[in-house]
């Protein structure tokens, strides 16, 4: 006797089958049958198959109002945490967003934000979300080598992307940029130009892109035989400000920097003028994404074109993907040749 042909779900045929029905009949549990209905990850493709054949056999149909109130939000969940890269990336950020946007919209999702104080604070709303079932899914931006929101999204099984390496997202569905090839790239063409000694002023040294980004920089230069001097920085523009000071007035100051933010790079013009360092002569200045400030700038900055909303594009995907029933997914994006402005000349020669 086949689950189909059970005395139990004989008897439910007589009334209105209720997923409870389709579960007995199909062998599985309630929430295996929520998750195939629902087209939610965690069920493979036969048993998904199997249930949705079963449920359409029999005439199972969903509630209309109970429905209603589990599907009605078709939102992506983005908790945004105070000094991340919203502050300090504007426009990196507004063209992250516009990718994520547009292509959420053209499948019918939203994108919610909301802003909170820490890390902790995104891990409690993101758990809160999911209890209330106030999403379909969530992305992670800024993720730190160790963070309380992978944690809690990788524990409670919530459908989530995050935006890094795959190291750094520890199992989760995962978009991220190649930022170890582009500061390759970046160290090789400074010590090329004659840099012997090259600075880098990054982000908090606990985030995942900032400690990719100065490991691949410190490989190029001290594979060529130069140095490299790191400057974590706090996640503001005066902190930005502060940390290429320190860097300048070294007994021994590098004679190139590369800086994690654009508006960090067009603040050093200001800075070094102060100092009366004449760039690019005696400072060559590199920026980790360009933005109309870097063009606008005199000199203008040279850049590295960050993919952004190519990025967002992606991250949007990879949630329509992984609602889909997608798994492990992957997906990294490649950074454009550097964008060579009047901030970066040979040195020393």
């Amino acid at each position: 006797m086949t689950p189909e042909t059970s005395p139990e779900f004989t008897h439910a045929a007589t009334k209105r089958p209720t997923i409870t029905d389709v579960a007995r009949a199909a062998g599985v549990s309630i929430a295996v049958v929520s998750y195939a209905l629902n087209g939610r990850p965690g069920v493979s493709a036969a048993t998904r198959d199997r249930v949705l054949r079963i449920a359409d056999e029999h005439g199972w149909r969903p509630n209309a109002a109970a429905r209603s109130l589990r599907t009605s939000s078709r939102t992506v969940g983005l908790a945004l945490v105070r000094g991340d890269s919203a502050a300090t990336h504007p426009s990196y950020f507004v063209d992250l967003l516009s990718g994520i946007q547009d292509a959420l919209a053209a499948s019918g999702l939203a994108l919610a934000l909301q802003l909170v104080d820490d890390h902790e604070s995104a891990a409690a709303l993101y758990k809160s979300w999911w209890a209330e079932r106030r999403f379909d899914a969530v992305l992670v931006t800024d993720v730190q080598t160790e963070d309380p929101r992978i944690k809690t999204l990788r524990a409670l099984r919530i459908p989530a992307v995050a935006l890094c390496h795959p190291r750094a997202a520890r199992g989760l569905a995962c978009v991220w940029v190649d930022e170890e090839e582009a500061y390759r790239r970046v160290g090789d063409y400074l010590v090329n130009l004659g840099h012997t000694r090259v600075g880098t002023v990054t982000g908090p040294a606990n985030l995942d892109m900032s400690v990719r980004r100065s490991a691949a920089l410190r490989e190029a230069v001290e594979d060529r035989g130069a140095s490299m001097i790191l400057a974590p920085s706090l996640a503001s523009h005066e902190a930005g400000a502060g940390a290429t000071r320190r860097l300048l007035i070294d007994a021994e100051p590098p004679s190139a920097i590369v800086f994690d933010t654009d508006l960090w790079a067009v603040t050093a013009l200001d800075v070094a003028r102060r100092l009366r360092k004449d760039v690019p002569w005696d400072l060559s200045i590199v920026s980790a994404n360009d933005s109309a400030a870097c063009r606008l700038t005199t000199p203008s900055v040279t850049t590295l074109p960050h993919p952004a909303v190519a990025l967002g594009a992606a991250a949007a995907t990879a949630v329509l993907d992984l609602l889909d029933g997608a798994q492990d997914i992957q997906r990294m994006l490649p950074v454009g040749p550097l964008t060579v402005r009047g901030t970066t000349a040979p040195f020393g020669r």
